[in-house]
Order: C-alpha cells, then sequence, then structure tokens
C-alpha cells in the first residue's frame, strides 16, 4: 500500500534486480549467464563485476561455448564491455541473442541440468564466502591456511546435509513435518532459477536442516 500511495503502483514485492523504476536491467546478459552458470565462483568473478569493473573472459567455464564460432563470439561481446565496462541496451540485445541461441541448442541443459547443478553448488560447497579464501578452493593455490579452512568448512555442510538427509529416510515424519521438507524442496527449486548461485541463499532452510539432522539421534 506504500508503494500504491506514494508511487501510484501497487507493487507488493521488491523489484527481481532491486533496481529503480527507471533504471536498466541487462536482462539479455543475465539470460545469457543461466545459459552457463552454474557455481559461485562464476558469480565471483563475472557476474558480480558487471557493471563497472573489467571481466576476464579467460575465466569463463568451458559449457560456455558450443562451437569455436561461438567461443569467439563470446569474447567479442566481453571485449566489448571491457571498452566501456557498461552494458547498453545493443550490447545487451546481443548477449540476448547469444543466450537464445545457446538454449535452443540444449533447452534440457538451460531448464534442468544447469538449475540442479545450481541448486547442488549452493548447498554443498565450502561457504567460505565471507572469508579470504580463495573460491576455487579446489585448485589448491591458496595459502595452506584458507585450504584447510575451506575443505574444512566442505565437509561440515556435508554433514549437515547428509545428517538431514539420513533423518529423513531413516524416520517417519510426524504430522506437520511435510510442511517444512516442502519449504526447502520448494526454495531450492526457486533458487535454481536464479543466474547467481551463492550459497547465503539456502541459510533460511537451515532450521529445517538441523531439526531433519536430529531425527537421527531420537528413538
Amino acid at each position: 500500500m506504500r508503494n500504491l500511495h506514494t508511487f501510484h503502483r501497487f507493487e507488493p514485492l521488491a523489484p527481481r534486480y532491486a533496481n529503480e523504476e527507471d533504471e536498466f536491467v541487462p536482462r539479455g546478459f543475465n539470460r545469457w549467464v543461466k545459459t552457463w552458470m552454474a557455481d559461485y565462483t562464476s558469480v565471483q568473478e563475472i557476474y558480480w563485476p558487471i557493471p563497472g569493473e573489467a571481466v576476464d573472459g579467460s575465466k569463463l567455464p568451458a559449457r560456455a561455448f558450443d562451437s569455436e564460432q561461438q567461443r569467439q563470439q563470446t569474447f567479442d561481446l566481453i571485449a566489448q564491455y571491457n571498452q566501456e565496462l557498461h552494458i547498453s541496451p545493443e550490447l545487451d540485445g546481443q548477449f540476448a541473442g547469444l543466450a537464445e541461441q545457446r538454449i535452443h541448442a540444449a533447452p534440457l541443459r538451460y531448464y534442468v541440468w544447469l538449475p540442479a547443478l545450481r541448486i547442488a553448488d549452493m548447498w554443498l560447497r565450502p561457504r567460505t564466502e565471507l572469508l579470504p579464501a580463495d573460491p576455487r578452493w579446489w585448485e589448491f593455490d591458496d595459502d595452506v591456511k584458507w585450504s584447510v579452512v575451506a575443505v574444512g568448512f566442505g565437509l561440515i555442510n556435508l554433514l549437515y546435509v547428509g545428517a538431514a538427509a539420513g533423518g529423513l529416510v531413516r524416520r517417519r515424519l510426524v504430522p506437520g513435518f511435510g510442511v517444512l521438507v516442502a519449504f526447502v524442496a520448494l526454495r531450492s527449486l526457486f533458487l535454481g532459477s536464479l543466474e547467481n548461485p551463492e550459497p547465503r541463499y539456502t541459510l533460511e532452510c537451515y532450521p529445517v536442516i538441523v531439526l531433519l539432522a536430529t531425527r537421527l539421534f531420537t528413538k
């Protein structure tokens, strides 16, 4: 009602990209990102720097290209962006066209496999995003201390998720418990539809995860 009174527009939820009314949103670029994005590392290296910072195209994963021609086309678009550090509507349209090519070539990848990978990454990767640890923790090029922290956090995360899964399958759900499980499942599906898989988005589910895990230790 505040938005209706102040802006003369009924808007019960915040905009998807938290943008101002007259602020340009590069939806074509975001759609292209969804055709290959599967992990938080790419969010930090490619998605977050745009706009305003130069992007290193060599950090794009191999799944971002379907052919050598598409690889060159992608690098050309990245080079155009790096010249201005801004995505214009024209450049955004080119990213949108590239996205449509990739979706048409592999619809299951776009609608099924990549969302599943994004969900898995948000749930299973080490939660080191607020620490100085290298996001490419599996390459072990970081300081030994932070590599150990990353592996340790990853094991703790697996312990939580594994215990919750064990508690879920080991015992019959009590009345009302299914609602909590449905919340986790539906939120995970929603998060898979986002182009930026960030582990923090699953934190709201952890009270349910802990509750499920305790079922392993109850009679």
